[in-house]
């Protein structure tokens, strides 16, 4: 092995001619060589330990002629390449053959991945080429060991060997070992028989609805002379001919409720609803667009989020590269897709509620207000939750999803999701569902939102005094809390210490009061759709020239001005507390001149692209792609046998897959969950008049 790594010099340093390498260039690719040496020597010592008394040395599984010690060495991970990436703050991933391991067979041996955070060089460690690290890198060590070998006894193994060979700390370790016989827990069976009996009521309604209308048009067809009823539209449930029409017998009404509420989860009806792509009048169309776009950028930045996040990147310094290019920016700023949901969910709240208002403003229609926006929320939200806390665990095997997915946050704190807490307790890292975050915040000011929506009702453009108030306090509290606790302008990019990301994500990033900018800004634009007639003037051609540029250069400037921080020229506090503050609120400034445009009849191509009728079933599908493609991608990501190599064509072919998977399991959860409820919702309101 020596010599190899001799030869490898050697090569190297006759390569460089008619350059010639320096004394101390060549120094470093001896110590690089005397690195790879201690690597391979640490799994020499760790795997072919002859100590009969070892349950994790191969020599164990060597008995009686057998070659599954032989099959073990080969299929565990050996050092590699690129040892040396991001200057020692990446993470070397040797993570073996998984399939290899497995197929051994599981009364043998089993698979464990070693995980070693990064730990602090001792003193002895005397390669030159590493003396400037702080840390020396983590460790992803893929393991195929007897099955006697315990991953705790195969923890204290690595550590001691690691520290004996290539002298350096790693005391904070996690072993997993895959187990033997992976079998359904009771809570796993009782999510699986609920979506048995979601499919079988959505299987049922539909064959009853489609043979209902097969027959009548058989009568119709027998029968001319009913032609009149037969030529009867069927476009709402409620007037179905199905249902009985004498509200005199009770039995029949409950009789009639009970065919309507198992229809609402017929497809029949559902399918056409979600591909409708008709226009009315009271339709905002651009806001589909907005959406649809919105929630893709959304999963744009999460493709590139989950490769860092779980670095399984091979090429991890090139992929952190990426954050230098000009037209990487959108992707390293996707957190702004965040604040076009809060846009867009403070603009309807607004527009809706006043419209409605103005035909019933009692207590009962405020009752209503709350009541319709838990039910229509958290049926799908909890399906989507019990899916990726029971479900997703028996989707995926492989050496990446191993230490990927912990569900034990989801055993402690299930309940403050469904209660929409979740963004204040627990801490964002022990959080079931991370990306549900939003949905929390988004229902916090829900919960508030008649602070604005009231006094502007009653009392008109002077009612939006509070708003205006509100949003300052917004301001003044994200500019007080980036400035106190001295937030860079990019923290989740920047490489900053862990603690301060995990500080501003507590801190900012996931509270209701400090993402309010654009949700209020929002909710003045609703006022505005909502009041137009009344409101509106008609601006002159240059006013409309002059509202797209300042809102196309805001938006640049909000999307790319970190360009030069990204690449190294670091900014001010002051301008990094400017930034943090401001952004947000600008960003919906941008949208708010976009929708105004759009709707007044200054969009012109721009809102040609955003009100095109192929958006609006996409983005009917919005909530439910937003629960489901982070499901998606951990099940992609955790599946992979190796490290992949990071590449903007590789990334590209990966977000159309992400995506059209995404939509795909949103349609099925639509429509065997949300659209149901709907329906539900309307007809027990219906009978109960209320």
């Amino acid at each position: 092995m020596f010599r190899l790594h001799l030869f490898t010099a050697l090569l190297l340093c006759s390569s460089s001619a008619p350059n010639r390498w320096s004394d101390s260039q060549l120094q470093s690719v001896g110590d690089v060589n005397s690195l790879e040496e201690k690597l391979f020597q640490l799994q020499r010592k760790l795997q072919l330990s002859q100590d009969g008394d070892d349950p994790c040395a191969f020599s164990s599984a060597a008995k009686n002629g057998s070659d599954a010690g032989l099959k073990m060495f080969d299929a565990s991970g050996k050092p590699g390449s690129n040892l040396l990436a991001l200057e020692g703050a990446g993470v070397w991933q040797w993570l073996g053959d998984y399939d290899e391991c497995q197929a051994i067979g599981q009364e043998m041996a089993h698979y464990c991945m070693f995980q070693g955070a990064y730990g602090a060089i001792l003193p002895q460690y005397t390669l030159p080429v590493l003396k400037k690290l702080v840390f020396v890198p983590g460790l992803r060590w893929g393991l195929c060991v007897p099955r006697q070998c315990t991953a705790k006894a195969l923890s204290a193994k690595v550590v001691a060997t690691i520290k004996e060979v290539i002298y350096f700390n790693s005391s904070l370790v996690e072993t997993v070992c895959e187990p033997s016989d992976v079998q359904f827990s009771s809570f796993a069976i009782v999510v699986i028989v609920l979506c048995c009996i979601i499919g079988f009521l959505v299987l049922l309604a539909t064959v009853f609805e489609y043979s209902q209308d097969c027959v009548k048009n058989i009568l119709c067809q027998l029968k001319p002379m009913e032609e009149t009823n037969c030529q009867k539209s069927t476009k709402s449930r409620e007037d179905s001919t199905l249902l009985p029409s004498d509200s005199s017998s009770k039995q029949k009404q409950s009789s009639g409720l009970c065919l309507e509420l198992l229809l609402s989860f017929s497809l029949v009806q559902n399918v056409p609803k979600l591909l409708d792509t008709a226009r009315s009048a009271k339709n905002i169309s651009c806001l589909h667009g907005i959406r649809t776009l919105s929630m893709m950028w959304v999963i744009l930045g999460h493709c590139y989020f989950w490769f860092e996040v779980f670095q399984n990147v091979a090429n991890i310094e090139a992929a952190y590269d990426h954050i230098h290019q000009f037209a990487f920016q959108p992707i390293a700023n996707a957190f702004f897709s965040v604040d076009s949901f809060f846009f867009l969910s403070g603009l309807l709240v607004t527009y809706l509620s006043l419209q409605q208002m103005e035909r019933s403003a009692n207590c009962l229609f405020w009752i209503k207000f709350y009541v319709h926006r838990f039910w229509r929320l958290t049926p799908t939200y909890a399906v989507a939750l019990l899916i990726y806390w029971q479900l997703m665990p028996y989707f995926v095997d492989g050496p990446l999803w191993m230490g990927m997915y912990d569900n034990k946050q989801c055993d402690h704190y299930w309940w403050t999701n469904l209660l929409y807490i979740n963004n204040f307790y627990p801490k964002y890292s022990d959080m079931c569902m991370g990306w549900s975050w939003f949905l929390a915040a988004d229902t916090q000011m829900y919960v508030l939102s008649p602070i604005v929506i009231i006094p502007a009702f009653f009392l008109g453009l002077s009612g939006l005094i509070p708003l205006v108030c509100l949003l300052i306090a917004v301001l003044i509290t994200i500019a007080v809390i980036v400035s106190v606790k001295e937030f860079p302008a990019n923290i989740i990019l920047s490489g900053g210490p862990a603690t301060q990301t995990l500080d501003y994500e507590n801190m900012v990033y996931i509270r209701f009061y400090t993402r309010a900018a654009p949700y209020l800004v929002g909710m003045a634009v609703g006022y505005y759709l909502a009041k137009r007639d009344q409101l509106r003037q008609k601006l002159f051609r240059v006013w409309t020239v002059g509202g797209w540029l300042l809102a196309a250069g805001l938006g640049v400037t909000i999307v790319y001005g970190l360009y030069d921080y990204n690449n190294g020229h670091h900014y001010s506090q002051g301008a990094s507390s400017l930034y943090l503050t401001f952004s947000s609120c600008l960003w919906g400034v941008c949208l708010a001149w976009v929708v105004y445009a759009c709707t007044s009849g200054s969009g012109g191509i721009i809102n040609n692209i955003l009100s095109w009728s192929g958006w609006f079933p996409l983005s009917r599908l919005t909530y439910s792609a937003y629960l489901l493609h982070p499901v998606v991608l951990f099940v992609y990501v955790g599946s992979m046998r190796q490290t992949v190599y990071v590449d903007n064509f590789h990334m590209a072919f990966m977000f159309v897959a992400i995506t059209g998977i995404s939509y795909a399991s949103a349609a099925i959860l639509s429509l065997c969950v949300e659209y149901p409820m709907a329906a539900i919702e309307k007809a027990v309101l219906k009978r109960i008049q209320f």
